[in-house]
C-alpha cells in the first residue's frame, strides 16, 4: 500500500569509541571522597584537559565524589569505574519554587543562546548540567558507576539537588540564561556533537533532563539505567542513533523521548533513530534502581498518568523522519505517541513487537496539530523575549516568545502565514464550581495592525524585504476589511504539519486506562496520511458511559502519598475524568447541540472540538465518544487484525471515524454494549479551516467517511453533526445557542458532587512487598496495606503549582465512594494469620507466620492478597522462603 524507511541508527557500536591505552585517574589531579565539590570538580576538568591533548580515558574510581559542572573535550571517554558514583553538589538557591544550601560552589552559568523563547529552558541552556559538553566529538561516557542528582537530608528524606525545573528565562535573548540566580538541572547535557556513545552506567535524579542530547549525529546508547523525577533521555534533533537494552523510569515525565527543537541554534531534523529492546516505566522515582518498584504517587504532576512513554514530540520545530522503535515494554506508563504540532512533518515510523502495560493514557496517539512553536522574524529589532506591551505591536499577538528580531545576527524566518487571535475573556461553569474562560461571542477575534497596511482606505498585506530586514507593503495583494481578523498571528512555516507513513504492529496492551482509546487525530488541511496498523490488542479496564463524553465533568478529588522517605505526605489532585491542567477553553463544555425547534439541548458527543493550538496530550480532547479507536481527519487507513477488549462494561461505541478517506478495517473483534454499533461514521456539517474555527462567518464545509472497506460482519451506524462546536460564536451562518451552560438552559444530569467516581480509572493497589525468608521457628510478620483512590479522600489540598512553571490553580474536590473494599488473602500457609476484621484502605492489616521445620524448602511459599471493591479484584503475590532451623 506504501512503503516506511526502516531505521538503521548509529554506524558503530561503543568499541569504536575506545581509548583505554592513555588513561588519567582523578585522583592523580587531587580529587578524592573527601575533597570539596569544588575541588573536584577542578581536579576532574583538569584531567579531562590533559586527556584532551591527544586523546585519552578519565577513570572516576570507586568512591563518591562530590562535583559540580564536568566540562567534556573531544577525544576524551569518562569510564566510571564499579562502585564510583558522580555525585551532584548542591549550590546556595534562594529565590526558586525549591530553596537549598550550597556547598560552596555552582554549575557552570547558563550561556546565551540568542533562540531562547522558541523552546523551553531547559532545552535551551545546557551549561548548567552535570556533565556538559559542547561542539565536540569522539567521547564516551561508560561504566558500571552511578550518575547521582539526589542527596538524603537529616531526616533520612531523599530531595534533589539536579532541580525538575527551571532557572528563569533572561529578559533578552543576548543574556544569559538565568536572572541573577541558577542551579544544575540535567546530569548529562551535550549539544552539536558527533561519534558519543553512552554505555553501562545508570543515573538516579537526573533533574529536568537526566539526559539531553541536541544536535548530535552518531550516537550509540547500550545497557543504561535511568531512574529520573523528569525526562529521563531526550534525543533532540539527533541523527543516526541507536538506544539498546536499557531501562528508562520517570513517572512524572517521558522516559525516551525524541524532539525536534530550535535549542541547538540550528534547523536539524531528528532522522534515522533506532531504539530496540527496551523497558520504560512510572514507578516511584529511585525505585527501580533500587529494585522496590513501588507506586504510591498515582499520577505525573501534569496530572495525567504515570508517563514513562517512547515519544516523538512536543517540542516538534525541525521535524522526524525515519524512526523504529521494536521490542519496548512499557510498563505503568503513558503509550506510544507521535505529535508533530510545530509546522514541520513526521514520517516514516515503525512500532511493533512490544509489550503495553497498566497503561494510563491513549496506547498509540497519533496527532497533527498546529501550535506555530515555529521562529518568525518581527518588524522590530527589540531582543526582548516578552516585550512590554505598551510597545509597538509585533507580527504575533499570541505566543510573542517565538518572535526573532529583525537584525542580521538571526537566521531570518519571514511570515509565510497567518492565523487568528481569539478573544478568551468570556468566563463560564457548567456546575457553578469550576469555571473556565471561552471565545467572547460578541468580540471573538483581535485585530493584529502590525501585520497589514492601510492606505487611503485600502488595506494591503505585508511582503518581507530580505536585504533591508523589514516588511513593506505588498501593493498587489489587497485585503477586505472583514479579512483583517486572519492577520492577527504570523508563521514563519508555510504549511501544518504533515503525518504520514507509519506502520504499528504486533503490539500487545493490557489494563489501559478507560478514558483514553487510540487516538489518530489530524486537521482540516492535515490529514494523517498512510496508516497501517495490524495486529494489535487492546485490553481496556472499561466502565465509562457515552454520557461521560457528553458532559465532559471535572470531577476531582485529593489523594495523599508519601514518596522517597517524606515524613509528611504529599497531596495531589486526582481527575477522575477530565484533566484541566490540558483540557481547557472550549474543551471544557458539554458536547451537546441546541434544538431550536424543541428548544432543549440534545447529546452530542461526536461534536469533538478540534483545538489545534493546545498541547498535544490525548487528554486535551477529554473523553471521546470512542473506547478502542478514536480516528478523525485521516487518508489511507488501514487496521488488520484487531481487537478491543474491555472488563467492565463501556457504553461508548468500540470504533469512531470521523473524516476518514479511503481505506479498510479487516478481522476485527470487539467487545461493545448491546444497545451501540460496532462502528461509527461521523458526517459533520460544519467545518472549517484548522485555526479558523470562531472566525464569524466563515464558510463551513463538510466532511464524511468515504472509501472505508468495512467487512460485512461488523454493524455500522452513521451520524450527523449539524451545529458548530460548542462555544464556536453565533454568527449568520449559525444563529442558535453553541454554549451549553445553565444560563442557556443545559444542566448536568445531576449535581458535580454527587457524581459517582468512575472506580475504573484509579483503581486499589498494593504497597509492594519483596521477597521474604524466614527461619522456621521464627515469626514472620508484614505489613500489608491495600489503598483505594475512591475510598481514600484527603481534606488536604494541594499547592497548585507545578515546578516554577505555572501559577497556583486548585480544582474543586469531590468526596469519594463510601465504600470501602474488602481485602482477603489466598494460599494462606499452615499455621498463618492474616485478620481483616478491622480493615481501613491505607491503614495495615498484619501477616503472620510461624513456619515449622517441615516447612523449609528451595521452592518458596506463594501467598495471595487480594483487594476487592467488587469492580476488579486486584492481587498482590508475596514469595516467602522458609529455612532450615
Amino acid at each position: 500500500m506504501f512503503q516506511v524507511k526502516e531505521a538503521t541508527g548509529c554506524p558503530f557500536e561503543e568499541e569504536y569509541l575506545r581509548k583505554e591505552d592513555r588513561s588519567f585517574n582523578i585522583l592523580d589531579f587531587g580529587a578524592g571522597t573527601k575533597k570539596t565539590p569544588v575541588e573536584n570538580t577542578a581536579a576532574i576538568n583538569n584531567a579531562i584537559i590533559s586527556a584532551s591533548k591527544e586523546g585519552g580515558t578519565v577513570i572516576i574510581p570507586k568512591g563518591d565524589f562530590r562535583v559540580y559542572t564536568i566540562h567534556l573535550k573531544s577525544g576524551v571517554n569518562l569510564y566510571l569505574s564499579e562502585g564510583s558514583i558522580l555525585h551532584a553538589a548542591k549550590t546556595d538557591i534562594t529565590n526558586s519554587y525549591e530553596l537549598q544550601t550550597g556547598e560552596g560552589g555552582n554549575y557552570l552559568e547558563p550561556e546565551v543562546n540568542l533562540y531562547t523563547g522558541l523552546q523551553d529552558h531547559g532545552h535551551t541552556y545546557f551549561a548548567n548540567s552535570l556533565i556538559y559538553g559542547v561542539d565536540i566529538q569522539d567521547v564516551m561516557i561508560y561504566g558500571t558507576g552511578l550518575i547521582d542528582g539526589s542527596f538524603l537530608n537529616d531526616q533520612g528524606e531523599l530531595q534533589h539537588v539536579l532541580m525538575g525545573g527551571d532557572p528563569l528565562d533572561p529578559i533578552r535573548r543576548s543574556g544569559a540564561g538565568h536572572q541573577g540566580e541558577w542551579f544544575g538541572n540535567k546530569a548529562i547535557a551535550l549539544v552539536r556533537c558527533e561519534n558519543v556513545a553512552l554505555c553501562d552506567f545508570s543515573i538516579v535524579a537526573g533533574g529536568h533532563f537526566a539526559i539531553i542530547t541536541t544536535c548530535v549525529k552518531n550516537l550509540f546508547v547500550n545497557h543504561i539505567l535511568v531512574d529520573t523525577n523528569r525526562d529521563a533521555f531526550d534525543v533532540d534533533c539527533c541523527q543516526n542513533v541507536t538506544i539498546l537494552n536499557s531501562t528508562f523510569n520517570s513517572l512524572t515525565d517521558d522516559a525516551i523521548v525524541m524532539k525536534a527543537s530550535y535549542g541547538g541554534g540550528i534547523f536539524m531534523p531528528l532522522q534515522n533513530v533506532l531504539i530496540e529492546d527496551c523497558k520504560v516505566s512510572g514507578y516511584d522515582m529511585g525505585s527501580v534502581y533500587s529494585g522496590t518498584y513501588t507506586a504510591d504517587k498515582l499520577i505525573a504532576t501534569d496530572r495525567c498518568g504515570p508517563t514513562a512513554r517512547v515519544k516523538l514530540g512536543t517540542e516538534a520545530t525541525c521535524g522526524y523522519d525515519c524512526v523504529t522503535v521494536r521490542r519496548v515494554a512499557f510498563k505503568r506508563s503513558r503509550g506510544f505517541a507521535l505529535e508533530a504540532v510545530d509546522g514541520s512533518d513526521l514520517s516514516n515510523i515503525i512500532f511493533e513487537d512490544s509489550t503495553l502495560e497498566d497503561i494510563s493514557s491513549s496506547p498509540i496517539f497519533i496527532k497533527a496539530g498546529d501550535r506555530g512553536r515555529f521562529p518568525v522574524t518581527g518588524n522590530t529589532k527589540d531582543d526582548t523575549i516578552i516585550p512590554d506591551t505598551n510597545r509597538e505591536r509585533n507580527v504575533r499577538l499570541d505566543n510573542i516568545n517565538f518572535v526573532l528580531p529583525a537584525v542580521k545576527e538571526y537566521q531570518a524566518y519571514p511570515a509565510k502565514r497567518y492565523l487568528p487571535s481569539y478573544n478568551r475573556t468570556h468566563r463560564v461553569s457548567v456546575d457553578g464550581h469550576s469555571y473556565f474562560n471561552i471565545v467572547d461571542e460578541k468580540e471573538p477575534c483581535n485585530l493584529n495592525p502590525a501585520n497589514y497596511h492601510e492606505e487611503g482606505g485600502t488595506f494591503y498585506a505585508l511582503k518581507f524585504d530580505s536585504s533591508a530586514l523589514q516588511y513593506i507593503p505588498d501593493y498587489e495583494k489587497e485585503l477586505k476589511k472583514e479579512q483583517l481578523f486572519l492577520y492577527a498571528n504570523a508563521y514563519g512555516c508555510d504549511h501544518i504539519a504533515a503525518v504520514h507513513d507509519i506502520v504499528i504492529r504486533n503490539i500487545i496492551v493490557k489494563n489501559a486506562d478507560p478514558r483514553y482509546p487510540i487516538e489518530i487525530m489530524g486537521l482540516v488541511g492535515s490529514r494523517i496520511k498512510n496508516v497501517c496498523i495490524e495486529n494489535v490488542k487492546v485490553e481496556y479496564r472499561g466502565g465509562l458511559t457515552l454520557k461521560d463524553a457528553v458532559e465532559q465533568r471535572q470531577l476531582n478529588t485529593n489523594w495523599e502519598y508519601r514518596q522517597n522517605g517524606k515524613k509528611k505526605p504529599h497531596i495531589q489532585s486526582l481527575p477522575w475524568l477530565i484533566n484541566t491542567f490540558f483540557l481547557k477553553n472550549e474543551g471544557l463544555l458539554p458536547r451537546a447541540e441546541w434544538d431550536n425547534s424543541k428548544e432543549v439541548w440534545r447529546d452530542a458527543p461526536f461534536n469533538v472540538p478540534e483545538l489545534p493550538e493546545v498541547y498535544p496530550e490525548p487528554s486535551n480532547w477529554g473523553i471521546l465518544p470512542a473506547y478502542g479507536l478514536y480516528a478523525r481527519h485521516v487518508e489511507n487507513l488501514y487496521l488488520n487484525k484487531i481487537e478491543f477488549k474491555f472488563m467492565v462494561e463501556d457504553t461508548r461505541y468500540p470504533i469512531v471515524l470521523d473524516d476518514v478517506i479511503h481505506g479498510g478495517l479487516k478481522n476485527i473483534q470487539v467487545d461493545y454494549a448491546k444497545e451501540v454499533e460496532q462502528i461509527v461514521f461521523v458526517k459533520n456539517e460544519f467545518k472549517r479551516p484548522a485555526g479558523l474555527e470562531y472566525v464569524p462567518d466563515y464558510a463551513y464545509h463538510s466532511t464524511n467517511v468515504e472509501d472505508v472497506e468495512i467487512e460485512p460482519a461488523l454493524t455500522v451506524k452513521t451520524v450527523t453533526v449539524n451545529a458548530p462546536a460548542p462555544g464556536t460564536p453565533k454568527d449568520g451562518l449559525y444563529a442558535y445557542k453553541t454554549v451549553p451552560i445553565p444560563a442557556h438552559g443545559y444542566a448536568f444530569s445531576n449535581p458535580t458532587a454527587e457524581h459517582p467516581l468512575p472506580q475504573t480509572v484509579y483503581r486499589p493497589f498494593f504497597l509492594t512487598v519483596p521477597e521474604q525468608t524466614v527461619r522456621a521457628g521464627e515469626t514472620l510478620s508484614l505489613d500489608i496495606i491495600a489503598r483505594q483512590p475512591a475510598f481514600e479522600t484527603s481534606l488536604f489540598e494541594t499547592d497548585g503549582k507545578i515546578y516554577n512553571e505555572s501559577l497556583a490553580v486548585k480544582d474543586y474536590t469531590v468526596q469519594g465512594n463510601r465504600q470501602p473494599m474488602k481485602l482477603y488473602a489466598k494460599a494462606l500457609p499452615k499455621g498463618a494469620v492474616f485478620d481483616t476484621s478491622a480493615f481501613t484502605p491505607g491503614k495495615a492489616c498484619v501477616f503472620h507466620w510461624t513456619p515449622s521445620k517441615e516447612a523449609a524448602g528451595e521452592e518458596p511459599y506463594i501467598v495471595r492478597f487480594i483487594a476487592d471493591d467488587g469492580i476488579i479484584p486486584e492481587e498482590m503475590s508475596v514469595a516467602i522462603r522458609v529455612l532450615d532451623i
